[in-house]
């Protein structure tokens, strides 16, 4: 990173699915590029009614990231050499910092008629009597980069992806540790009482050329990782053509993340760089067009459920004929002809999950336990 022209930006886009039932964007994005630093974060705010804050708490993520890594004296001991106590204290601080911007605004803010009455008893109970966390619910990606260290962040779905070169050629690919709580329209979160037990990171004092890091609305857009890293070549090769200018790529960049969602994912959308210039100029970056994944959709992802894990989680045989004959078939609310089915995907205690899929146009919806 060295002296190389950094290109450092974040940017957040509301879903297609968004536009649609005309609710708010609930992802939002951070970048700063200072003297010393480069910062980077991107957020997605749950979607299931009981987090009716989570734009908010999305937001209050990556502000918290930025004001706990970004701090002069976590980046002097970041400079040097951290233990995993050091690390495991700076994810303690973020979620402390979230914490207190919740509670902030929960304090300033009260709910409302409104807002209670668009949730169930259960979760209005707690809210009224202060226990919000949930309300403000979100996952949270953050990079921080100096002249020497990586430090990446990661709580929840999503992804990022550094971009190095090996014998000449760019090589992309995802260094922090693999969330294995996370699937479907399942996801770690920050508003659970166990955060810091699923907080992952990657620190490294070998610079990549690029870091990328997307909320799962653009990694839902793709069929597979390599589909992925074709898409961000791209974007790196864009920024690194001495034709254009940063703001003219940049431009272009924001231009189409709304399409890309629509033919896609239709989630919100985030995505934050950090790329030095000229070390992506030394790539290969040989254009491979990515290939968005239109034909098998996954599951809607503004529907995100954080990861229950006071619940023990029971594998069992189920009567299908039985299940299915307590749940009255219902028609696609996309394409109104085809006959939504029961799809399961997990057991806990007893309770099914899952999600209903269209035999018609293959339109997808999360359902939750129950």
């Amino acid at each position: 990173m060295g002296g190389g022209r950094m290109v450092v930006f974040a940017h957040s886009v509301i879903g297609a699915s968004h536009i649609k039932k005309g609710t708010d964007c609930q992802d939002a994005s951070l970048a700063e590029k200072a003297e010393n630093y480069k910062f980077a974060a991107v957020a997605d705010g749950h979607g299931s009614d009981q987090y009716l804050r989570s734009d908010a708490g999305s937001r209050f993520a990556v502000e918290a990231a930025r004001i706990c890594m970004a701090h002069p004296n976590v980046i002097k001991m970041l400079n040097g050499a951290p233990t995993e106590k050091n690390l495991t204290q700076i994810k303690k601080n973020v979620i402390g910092q979230w914490n207190m911007l919740f509670a902030k605004d929960a304090e300033a803010n009260p709910f409302t008629d409104d807002e209670i009455s668009k949730i169930s008893d259960k979760y209005a109970k707690r809210y009224l009597a202060g226990e919000v966390a949930e309300a403000y619910g979100t996952t949270l990606i953050a990079a921080l980069q100096t002249d020497s260290f990586l430090l990446v962040l990661h709580i929840g779905d999503g992804s990022c992806v550094i971009a190095g070169r090996e014998n000449g050629k760019a090589v992309f690919s995802m260094p922090v540790p693999e969330c294995t709580k996370s699937f479907l329209n399942a996801t770690t979160s920050l508003c659970e009482k166990d955060a810091i037990d699923n907080f992952r990171h990657y620190y490294s004092k070998e610079l990549p050329a690029a870091v990328l890091i997307a909320t799962d609305g653009v990694d839902d857009c793709f069929k597979s990782p390599e589909k992925l890293y074709g898409f961000y070549r791209v974007i790196l090769a864009s920024f690194s053509d001495p034709e254009k200018t940063e703001e003219k790529a940049k431009a272009e960049l924001l231009e189409y993340l709304p399409m890309l969602s629509e033919r896609g994912s239709r989630d919100d959308i985030s995505i934050g760089v950090m790329a030095d210039i000229d070390a992506v100029k030394a790539l290969d970056l040989t254009e491979v067009v990515p290939e968005i994944a239109e034909e098998e959709p996954e599951p809607d992802q503004s529907e995100v459920e954080p990861v229950d894990l006071s619940e023990e989680v029971v594998e069992e045989e189920l009567d299908q004929d039985e299940l299915m004959a307590s749940i009255a078939p219902n028609k696609c609310p996309e394409c109104g002809i085809g006959d939504l089915t029961y799809n399961i995907t997990r057991v806990v205690v007893r309770e099914t999950e899952g999600y209903y899929s269209c035999n018609n146009c293959g339109h997808t919806q999360y359902a939750p336990l129950g």
